[in-house]
């Protein structure tokens, strides 16, 4: 038995998947060209799984829409593989392309696409299900051409800290470091941070006689979340695709977001519609559209519960060394209030107190 298992054990053998170590490098390409408001496309290339962060921005590029009417607009470089147009002015119903030269020569160009004209966003409605919050969204479009539609957005919510402080820790302020904050340029107590979707969101109406979409779900919020507990904000935005595109990012959908158990789909090679026009082989992953961006935004506050566990700490007031101990570098708390008698300070941990160590900004949004 002994022999057995030693053999077993003396022919196992690092295996390493060519795909980790092959020196391919992909161009990735994420376009829609906005007819009537800014376009931003971002390029970029992948690498070895094996060198760490396996996308890279390309950079260098030389990028342009180009008309079926001979028409050329060309986008500018604002860096890190980011190409910009504050307005390339494109005639709905006319068809473009994307083309694009790299730093090293090479040449794509993606096939010609219609500019649409993207339907209003109708409303943002939401409903509290047993595990959440479902924002969703409703459009409609009268002339029955779109059919296809895709969702991003951006958002943003308060929080507030669960120990809202007057004091802090100041090290110049002998001789027992403690003084009262300075309002409104100290205040820790509230603060706003920000998100952007991270999936691909999708809706057809093609099995309905009108174009409606009606409660598309377009983010989830689960129960516990920071986000509702004081008020969020998304941003919306939507667009109108052609059904090769919804092909496109419907498959992009199944092998990023729905791989992962026995009963999930299998992966299938993703194509889109971007080509290196000298080497048809290369595979180029993006599919560029073109359509105008509806944005709506929505504020929500719903009763909903969310918990932070946090101590509090009492600490001696007007001793030195326990004030820095505490609450100095190094310490493990923030001061949040003074009591008496006997004269102390109440700390807590610093995400408790100051709500910039939970990744927020005390800058208020404009729109806020």
């Amino acid at each position: 038995m002994c022999v057995i298992l030693l053999a077993a054990v003396s022919c196992r053998q690092r295996y390493d998947p060519p795909v980790i170590s092959s020196g391919n490098t992909f161009l990735v390409v994420e376009a829609n060209l906005n007819p009537q408001g800014l376009t931003s496309i971002l390029l970029t290339r992948t690498g070895p799984l094996d060198r760490g962060s396996a996308i890279k921005p390309e950079l260098n590029a030389q990028v342009s829409v180009e008309g079926m009417d001979n028409s050329s607009r060309l986008l500018s470089s604002i860096g890190n593989g980011r190409y910009n147009n504050i307005n390339l002015g494109l005639t709905i119903g006319t068809e473009y392309r994307l083309h694009i030269k790299t730093s090293d020569g090479r040449e794509y160009v993606s096939d010609y696409v219609k500019a649409r004209k993207t339907p209003v966003i109708d409303s943002i409605g939401y409903e509290l299900e047993l595990k959440g919050l479902r924002v969703q969204a409703h459009a409609h479009d009268v002339t029955k051409q779109t059919r296809y539609y895709r969702w991003d957005f951006d958002e943003t919510w308060e929080i507030h800290s669960p120990f809202p402080s007057n004091l802090i820790f100041d090290k110049t302020y002998l001789p027992y470091y403690i003084r009262t904050r300075k309002f409104p340029d100290e205040d820790v107590a509230t603060c706003w941070k920000y998100g952007t979707s991270s999936s691909i969101v999708l809706a057809n109406s093609t099995r309905l006689q009108d174009d409606i979409i009606y409660k598309a779900p377009v983010q989830f919020i689960e129960n516990g979340s920071e986000k509702l507990s004081v008020r969020y904000s998304i941003l919306l935005r939507q667009y109108a695709l052609d059904k090769g595109a919804y092909n496109f990012y419907e498959l992009m959908k199944k092998n990023t977001e729905e791989i992962g158990n026995i009963f999930s789909p299998q992966p299938s090679e993703i194509r889109g519609n971007i080509n290196n026009v000298r080497d048809s082989k290369e595979y180029v992953l993006g599919y560029v559209t073109a359509s105008t961006v509806e944005e709506q935004r929505k504020f929500i506050q719903v009763p909903w519960h969310f918990f932070m566990y946090c101590n509090i700490t009492k600490v001696p007031a007007f001793n030195a060394d326990s004030t820095l101990f505490y609450f100095g570098p190094g310490g493990s708390l923030i001061p949040f209030a003074y009591d008496e008698p006997p004269p102390k300070y109440s700390g807590s941990a610093p995400q408790c107190v100051d709500c910039t160590r939970r990744g927020g900004s005390t800058k208020k949004p404009s729109y806020w």
